[in-house]
């Protein structure tokens, strides 16, 4: 367990893949230091993985090139935590979203 004072803690379940986008919106009006550990079914936890958001922005970095080892095509969950208020969104781009079979 963290013991530093404010963090913010966030997780999405079973949903991300590699190919997707993270959306990182930092709210505050200092740095905030963001990180990230993802979890796939039957592998090995990756990360923390550490970004810093400048304040007031938002930063979408693509998952796969986050991490050093290739995460597994499968849905994985993602742990966030920051030392400031973020806002957390997984995202597809529109090209790579899967559509039903007509």
């Amino acid at each position: 367990m963290s013991t530093m004072v404010g963090n913010w803690r966030m997780a999405i379940s079973d949903g991300c893949r590699p190919g997707d986008r993270l959306r990182l919106l930092n709210l505050s009006s200092a740095n905030a230091h963001v990180e990230m550990t993802f979890c796939a079914r039957g592998g090995r936890p990756v990360g923390p993985i550490s970004l810093v958001i400048p304040p007031r922005r938002t930063l979408s970095p693509l998952l796969a090139d986050l991490v050093d080892v290739r995460l597994p095509d499968l849905p994985y969950s993602a742990v966030v935590v920051s030392d400031a208020p973020v806002l957390v969104h997984p995202h597809q781009d529109a090209a790579e979203v899967r559509r039903p079979a007509a």
